[in-house]
């Protein structure tokens, strides 16, 4: 006997459901999506803020003993070359800084032969973030997305607050890594929740949305930062915005995906039916079977699949290599504006607009051009930047050329880095993108472990070694990129077999002599 008509439900999944809700022009949808991203903006806050707390002013102190004045000699620049070619010489007793901000590598003594100590604390907190990607996936399963954010949020809140009581440096080693575990629960936990409320054609834009609240949060602790005078209350002010930010996370409605995964379809349905009526577009659900296609493969399964299919194999550690050089050049110029210029405020500042710009760049550069041949464009100009830092050209004041064209250096790497994330997500296969995207996001994050390292060799090279370096390494990762499939307009994979068929094919043409 069939059914009745009115118990034939569709089946329908939870992407078809959005796609179906969602307009042409979602001006509603854009708002929540806007509002979802608001508090990736703590990142920065958080990853930049010892940038500032930390800073030493080498060119403000000043002699206060005749030893001091006998070694200092004929000086008419006072510099970190003259403080620290003196080694003989004590705070307090033959010099005092003249700075009117206060410091913990001041308070502390992180300078001259102790300064390697300040990029150890700055990359302590990628540490934390490995720790919080590998657990985020646990806590979003038990919790959902969105009680997953507000519990990093919470815990990287303690973190920044203990900032106001931290006694020493080791202690502030372990209150970075608390830092970077809570925030990439809450970053994790935001784009995971972002991407699945976006229909499939709001995806890429919703993306570069969060890039761009990304760098208005640099903006924010940079300019938090040159208000505030005392370093403590630095990182009171980023406690501050990460609170503040993560206020929309309250009001957002649960995951429908977690809600399915624990069994709750009913609820699923009304969170999905709240939602089309918000979108101006009400859909009735009673006669909609949600279909929720759990993983099929296990982890252990999965990279199997990397044995039996190289191109895969191939792609993934082409992918894994450009990230982690992506990550070194980002950060050793986020972290090495201190050294470039002597203005740090205003270089810490152009630099934060100039991500702006980059993010805000990356999407249509994207559309006109291809992913692959995106980065390429922005790769271009940043090994093009490096060589025309190298002359000594002065502006007048402080500006040099160097600083102009590391500025724009420094525009092109953030663009590819916004670009990675897009390419990635067209390169790897449908079942095995969390994979491909996690091996990915794990080697960007020992690269960023690595760049605030960088600054430190314009302490013992000519300022011209560096940026050879980041030449070498930019051109490294365009090789990285050169063998990658180009992607523009091709369908996006779905299985790995679908890698090794396009891979095939696309050595056939190159073999074929009419191609």
């Amino acid at each position: 006997m069939s059914p009745k008509p009115e118990e034939i439900k569709q089946r329908l999944t939870v992407d078809e459901i959005v796609d179906k809700i969602v307009p042409d022009r979602p001006n509603w949808v854009l708002c929540l999506l806007f509002l979802a991203a608001i508090p990736s903006m703590n990142t920065p806050a958080k990853i930049f803020v010892t940038i500032f707390a930390g800073h030493v002013p080498y060119n403000e102190w000043r002699c206060v003993s005749h030893r001091c004045a006998v070694a200092v000699g004929n000086a008419t620049i006072y510099n970190r070359d003259v403080l620290c070619g003196h080694h003989e010489l004590e705070v307090e007793v033959d010099f005092v800084w003249k700075s009117e901000r206060s410091s913990y590598a001041l308070d502390w003594g992180l300078y001259c032969d102790n300064e390697y100590k300040l990029p150890i604390i700055n990359s302590f907190f990628f540490i934390g973030a490995c720790l919080g990607l590998l657990c985020s996936t646990a806590i979003f399963d038990r919790v959902g997305r969105k009680y997953g954010a507000l519990i990093g949020t919470a815990i990287g809140t303690v973190g920044s607050l203990s900032g106001l009581v931290v006694s020493g440096y080791t202690t502030l080693l372990l209150l970075r890594i608390v830092q970077g575990f809570g925030q990439f629960i809450t970053f994790t936990g935001v784009y995971c929740w972002a991407v699945e409320f976006a229909p499939s054609h709001l995806r890429n834009p919703a993306s570069a949305g969060t890039q761009v609240l990304w760098s208005c949060g640099y903006i924010a602790i940079v300019c938090c930062s040159y208000v505030i005078k005392e370093w403590r209350l630095i990182f009171l002010a980023a406690a501050i915005l990460n609170v503040v930010t993560a206020i929309p996370l309250i009001f957002l409605p649960k995951s429908p995906r977690f809600l399915l995964v624990q069994g709750k379809e009913e609820e699923a349905k009304r969170v999905l039916t709240s939602f089309s009526r918000a979108a101006g577009n009400p859909i009735n659900l009673d006669q909609v079977e949600i279909v929720y296609q759990k993983r099929v493969q296990g982890f252990l399964s999965q990279i199997q699949d990397f044995r039996n299919f190289p191109a895969l194999t191939k792609e993934t550690l082409r992918s894994m290599a450009s990230w982690f050089i992506i990550a070194i050049l980002f950060y050793g110029f986020s972290f090495g504006w201190g050294k470039i210029s002597d203005d740090l405020y205003i270089s810490y500042l152009l630099a934060a607009i100039g991500k702006f710009i980059s993010y805000s760049s990356t999407f249509p550069v994207c559309q006109w051009l291809g992913a692959r041949r995106g980065a390429f464009f922005f790769l271009s100009i940043s090994f093009a930047s490096y060589f025309l830092a190298m002359p000594d050209v002065k502006f007048g004041g402080r500006w040099t050329l160097e600083n102009v064209s590391c500025l724009i250096g420094s525009m092109g790497v953030t663009a590819v880095f916004a670009v990675f994330y897009l390419f990635t997500g067209e390169l790897a296969p449908t079942s095995h993108r969390g994979m491909v995207l996690s091996l990915s996001s794990s080697s960007a994050r020992i690269g960023s472990f690595i760049g605030p390292y960088m600054s430190l060799m314009y302490n013992v090279a000519d300022r011209r070694v560096p940026l050879v370096v980041f030449a070498v390494l930019t051109a490294l990762c365009g090789l990285a990129v050169w063998f990658q499939p180009d992607t523009t307009g091709r369908r996006i994979p779905e299985t790995p077999k679908d890698v090794e068929c396009y891979a095939k094919t696309r050595n056939e043409n190159s073999e074929s002599p009419l191609a």
